[in-house]
C-alpha cells in the first residue's frame, strides 16, 4: 500500500465494509503532464506540514454492486501547536444482519478521554499521560497525500483559484477479510494555490467475497490555521453521567 493511503485509511479500520487503496477521476482536457507539473511532491508536502491546524469531515459510502450497504462519517479537528485533537466517528452497515459503531475522542498535551459504542457495548477511558508521553500527531488525515503526484500519468488542472490533481491506478493492496482484488482506484485532490488541500475524492473498485464493491470517499478540509478544537459534546455528556467533568479532569493532568 502506498504511503498516500496510510493517512486516508487510519479511520477506516473500524469500517465494516473493508476498503482498498488506489487513485483519481477522468481528467479535464487542459492538463499538465507528470513531467511538467506546476509543483513537486516536496512542495505539496511542505505546504501540508506547515499547517498549524485544520478541521475536516470524511464520508464513506460502500456499495455492494449498486446497493448502498455501509456508511462511515468522521469529523475531526487538530491543532499541532497546542497539541489538541478531537475526533467523532459513526459507521453503520447492513452486512451480516446490521451493525453500528460510534466513537468520540479528545486529547490535550497532558491527557485524553475516549468513548466507544459498538452495537451497544460501551467502553470509555479518561487518563493523564505519563512522563515522556503525549498525543501522537505523526499520522493524520492528510499524511502522505503528496505521494499522489508520484502516480504514473498524474495530471494537474488549474481551476480558478485552485489546482485539481487527477490520478488513476489499477491494482492495489486489499484491506479487510475476503477482499481479493482492488482493480481500479480514482483520486481527485483540490488544492488552493498555496497547495493546501480543501477536498479529496476517492473511488475504489474492488472484489470482496466474490462480489464487486465500490467505496466512495470524500474528505473536506476547513479552516486551515484557524481550527477550533473542542471535545465532542457526546463525550462530555457521557463522562458527566459517570461523574467526571472533562475540563476539570484534564486541567488536573
Amino acid at each position: 500500500m502506498r504511503k498516500l493511503y496510510i493517512g486516508l485509511f487510519i479511520v477506516l479500520v473500524v469500517f465494516a465494509a473493508g476498503c482498498i487503496s488506489g487513485g483519481g477521476t477522468t481528467p479535464a482536457p487542459t492538463t499538465t503532464t507528470t513531467a511538467n507539473l506546476p509543483f513537486t511532491p516536496d512542495d505539496m508536502e511542505n505546504a501540508i506540514k506547515s499547517l498549524k491546524s485544520y478541521e475536516y469531515t470524511m464520508h464513506v459510502d460502500s456499495y455492494n454492486g449498486t446497493k448502498l450497504v455501509a456508511q462511515l462519517s468522521n469529523e475531526g479537528a487538530i491543532d499541532f501547536e497546542r497539541k489538541l485533537k478531537s475526533v467523532s466517528t459513526f459507521s453503520n452497515s447492513s452486512v451480516g444482519g446490521g451493525s453500528y459503531y460510534r466513537s468520540y475522542y479528545y486529547t490535550t498535551s497532558s491527557g485524553y478521554a475516549s468513548y466507544f459504542d459498538r452495537n451497544g457495548t460501551v467502553t470509555w477511558e479518561a487518563s493523564c499521560y505519563g512522563p515522556g508521553e503525549g498525543p501522537d500527531f505523526n499520522s493524520t488525515i492528510l499524511s502522505g497525500l503528496w505521494e499522489v503526484l508520484n502516480i504514473d500519468n498524474v495530471k494537474v488542472v488549474e481551476d480558478g483559484d485552485y489546482y485539481v490533481i487527477y490520478a488513476n491506478e489499477t491494482g492495489g493492496t486489499a484491506i479487510g477479510p475476503n477482499v481479493t482484488n482492488a482493480y481500479k482506484t480514482r483520486i481527485e485532490v483540490r488544492l488552493t494555490k498555496n497547495l493546501v488541500p480543501v477536498e479529496i475524492k476517492k473511488t475504489v473498485y474492488y472484489e470482496k467475497g466474490g462480489a464487486k464493491w465500490v467505496d466512495v470517499i470524500t474528505i473536506d478540509v476547513r479552516n486551515p490555521n484557524a481550527a477550533v478544537v473542542e471535545p465532542p459534546e457526546e463525550l462530555i455528556e457521557y463522562l458527566k453521567a459517570q461523574g467526571i467533568d472533562l475540563t476539570d479532569f484534564l486541567s488536573g493532568c
